[in-house]
């Protein structure tokens, strides 16, 4: 039976800033985050077009799962999402590009010194531990979401690789890429949260990373790319993928939380936002919250393993042509300003 385990965010009174969500569902109560018009909010039609190759790209992702498994990551590999309140302490994140002996993409953060003023960040929050660093802030006073990539906390205050900002009420996909992920889309999106889990419903399609993302431009809705192979049966950044609509999943003796996830994947399904070393879905970091939100949920693991999900059961919706070149571009907010520092 699974224990009961009360979802405070670590800035404890975000608990209460979050209830002021006025414009976007509260994620810590499993509604969703974005617009109802986001493309990650949309359910796959019945009968959708499928693409010429989705036979080839399963084929591919069968490989992939092969080679290093079918995982959630959870406490390794993802973002730890937070929630400003009023009083919480404001930072300029100076934004240094690819620091020495990193391994970021320079063509992504394009090497160029920033600033991005006035990012609300609770006292006790930290990145991912892992190299990509991601850390997220939610204002739910301003709808506002700050976005790092890279981030860092140090004797001189917070940097990042890379930083944005976006909000809430909008599709979740940064119209002209720099997102903190590669492919334009809102680090947040398509992420599982504990709630959801929880209730045993997903209301959203799921983002999945992969090694095998094919060079060049994305595909809609993505509108960046890092995309690297030249494999035949590489797929483009963007693409959606969905579990047979037609498959019982009462014959695969699924867990609760691979049932929960296998029954989104066939109503939703998931989009592509990311290269990786493993076929992965994501949920929210658990150090975002006091205690662990998935106690009695997923097994205590940095990643869990999805492997009763038959990947030899996806398909792959159409897709349009890729985007050859993505105008990157840091879109004006009125969330925070970014300036090129000299």
């Amino acid at each position: 039976m699974a224990s009961t385990v009360t979802m405070v965010p670590r800035d404890a009174a975000a608990a209460t800033g979050s209830a002021t969500l006025a414009t976007a569902a509260d994620p810590l109560a499993g509604g969703r985050l974005y617009a109802a018009t986001s493309p990650f909010n949309q359910v796959i039609p019945v009968n959708p077009q499928l693409d010429s190759r989705s036979a080839a790209y399963v084929q591919l992702l069968g490989r992939s799962k092969k080679e290093k498994g079918f995982v959630l990551s959870v406490k390794e590999w993802t973002v730890p999402a937070y929630f400003a309140k009023p009083d919480t302490a404001r930072h300029d994140v100076r934004i240094a590009g690819q620091p020495p002996g990193a391994h970021y993409d320079r063509t992504f953060v394009h090497d160029v010194n920033r600033i991005m003023r006035g990012v609300p960040i609770p006292d006790n929050a930290l990145p991912d531990p892992m190299e990509d660093a991601h850390l997220t802030v939610i204002d739910p006073a301003t709808s506002c979401e700050y976005d790092l990539y890279g981030a860092e906390r140090t004797a001189d205050g917070w940097t990042a690789a890379w930083a944005n900002v976006t909000t809430t009420p909008t599709t979740g996909i940064y119209p002209s890429g720099l997102s903190s992920r590669a492919t334009g889309f809102s680090p947040l999106a398509g992420m599982i949260w504990p709630a959801e889990l929880r209730s045993g419903r997903i209301d959203h399609a799921l983002i999945f990373a992969y090694p095998y993302t094919r060079s060049g431009g994305p595909v809609n809705p993505a509108t960046a790319s890092d995309g690297k192979s030249t494999l035949a049966a590489a797929m483009p950044q963007g693409a959606r993928v969905q579990l047979d609509p037609a498959l019982d999943l009462s014959t695969l003796r699924l867990t609760a939380y691979e049932r929960t996830i296998a029954q989104a994947l066939q109503r939703y399904g998931m989009y592509l936002g990311d290269t990786g070393g493993a076929l992965a879905l994501y949920a929210v970091s658990p150090q975002s919250f006091a205690t662990n939100p998935y106690a009695g949920l997923l097994p205590d693991d940095p990643h869990v393993f999805l492997n009763k999900i038959p990947v030899n059961r996806f398909r792959v919706l159409k897709t349009g042509l890729q985007k050859p070149h993505t105008p990157l571009a840091v879109v004006p907010s009125a969330c925070a300003k970014i300036d090129v520092l000299g």
